[in-house]
């Protein structure tokens, strides 16, 4: 009985301290990248305003992942140099992306960011869980970039 009180016991410390440290990671996570391309930003708009044109561009949806990759797409806002929208997987929390199109007049290239903003519930698993999103997700933002820059250029 004394093993499994102090099995229980040493649980619960330890269940504790992690989730003790888990809030210390902040529950608003932004991953972003950005790449400077030619002067094009009406292709660029056009590669990333219209979701039928991503698997031409964005790993996410290439066609050797769009069978384990369902994801509801919503548009939340459309501007002459910004898109933004959400991404809805099964159960999972909605992941806000979003691209910016930064120009100066006279320059001879723009600068295309992506984001990608996580919303994280308290939980300790999920708070250590967002320490890989910026290996995971941002090598494939990358791609996902380089792709549109080859594309339009």
């Amino acid at each position: 009985m004394r093993i499994i009180k102090l099995g229980v016991i040493s649980f619960l410390v330890l269940f504790g301290i992690i989730t003790i440290f888990s809030l210390f990671i902040p529950p608003h996570i932004r991953i972003s990248r950005a790449i400077n391309m030619k002067p094009q930003k009406d292709s660029v708009l056009s590669l990333i305003k219209d979701s039928t044109r991503w698997r031409e561009w964005n790993p996410a949806f290439a066609d050797s992942v769009k069978e384990q990759f369902r994801v509801q797409i919503k548009f939340t806002a459309l501007t002459d140099s910004s898109v933004i929208c959400e991404w809805k997987q099964d159960n999972k929390q909605p992941v806000t992306n979003g691209w910016n199109i930064y120009s100066s007049p006279g320059a001879d290239s723009l600068t295309v960011q992506w984001y990608m903003d996580f919303r994280l519930k308290w939980y300790p698993w999920k708070k250590f869980e967002s320490l890989f999103f910026d290996k995971v997700y941002g090598t494939m933002m990358e791609k996902g970039l380089m792709n549109i820059k080859n594309k339009i250029q």
